[in-house]
């Protein structure tokens, strides 16, 4: 199968807005339709990062700095909290992403730290094998 030049991302904090990435040159569109069904990634923006996590075929994967970077067990990921401020960590490819809690954190029933905090939901589920069979794709 053909690796896909094109990925469609959610925004894990606002219902409604997507992101096509283009992996090759490493652009990004925002729209706040989705172009294509089911469950695709999810990803995180602010001022100065963007972030995004998907499916591929050898399990998950972000986008980072306009390269992608394969998650399995064997990382080290951390996530350290100071007051609002926020740092995640993937150690084993030089990784820093400060950024302040999400606004929508306790919001309504859906919005527990876990479903509105992409780095605190990989940080939690990266060594769990539904983490794993959600973000790889079926050959």
């Amino acid at each position: 199968m053909a690796k896909r030049p094109f990925v469609e991302v959610a925004n894990i904090e606002i219902f409604n807005e997507y992101c096509v990435i283009d992996k090759e040159s490493g652009e990004v569109v925002f729209s706040n339709t989705s172009q294509v069904p089911g469950f695709t990634g999810l990803y995180f923006k602010d001022d100065s990062t963007f972030f995004a996590i998907y499916p591929t075929e050898h399990g998950p994967t972000v986008f980072f700095g306009g390269k992608e970077y394969a998650i399995n067990e064997a990382l080290t990921i951390t996530l350290s909290k100071d007051g609002q401020s926020r740092t995640f960590r993937i150690d084993d490819y030089g990784i820093v992403i400060s950024y302040l809690t999400s606004p929508y954190i306790g919001l309504d029933c859906w919005s527990d730290e876990i479903d509105v905090d992409l780095f605190f939901m990989i940080e939690q589920r990266y060594k769990n094998q539904d983490f794993y069979d959600q973000y790889t794709l079926s050959r």
